[in-house]
């Protein structure tokens, strides 16, 4: 009787190993996700650097005629993705997570959709006006950092200048 509840119980571990094994072998995926709280942003792909107008309504500039939500206050650049912020010195560099209530009060003052409201508003003058346009703006530097470039737009830009120093 010994041999049989043995023979029985090898039997039965045998089987549920088996089943075990072939099950997993079923599935054949398995998937490990680890979040630590960071939201990692989108890829900012930007071919030549973009025009940066001001909307003086929020006080910020923002970039036109790219698909991003980027805008430019107090030497640096802030990009807003998937309902995060991030900023970064330049529109090339790597962007870092920025909590909402540590913005600009040109930013954290008014949502993504206000924000993007006075954009069209005043992309639509910029594009009727052209080289004409009279608003401040300036094309965006890449890797701007420490306010290196004289006259950049974090210190105060001339209303009619068309570009960087």
């Amino acid at each position: 009787m010994k041999y049989a509840v043995k023979l029985l119980t090898a039997c039965l571990t045998i089987l549920i190993l088996f089943a075990v094994i072939t099950g997993t072998q079923a599935r054949g995926e398995v998937n490990v996700n680890v979040n630590i709280g960071v939201p990692v942003p989108q890829a900012v792909v930007v071919e030549e650097p973009p025009m940066m107008i001001f909307l003086s309504r929020p006080g910020v500039y923002v970039a036109v005629g790219i698909p991003y939500s980027i805008f430019f206050i107090s030497g640096r650049y802030y990009y807003y993705n998937n309902d995060h912020w991030y900023w970064s010195h330049g529109y090339g560099d790597p962007w870092v997570h920025i909590k909402h209530k540590s913005l600009p009060p040109g930013l954290r003052r008014f949502t993504i959709n206000q924000l993007h409201t006075y954009r069209d508003r005043e992309f639509a003058a910029y594009r009727n006006h052209g080289t004409e346009y009279k608003g401040r703006h300036f094309v965006a530097d890449e890797h701007y950092k420490n306010n290196k470039y004289k006259g950049h737009p974090g210190k105060g830009h001339n209303k009619h200048d068309k570009g960087r120093r």
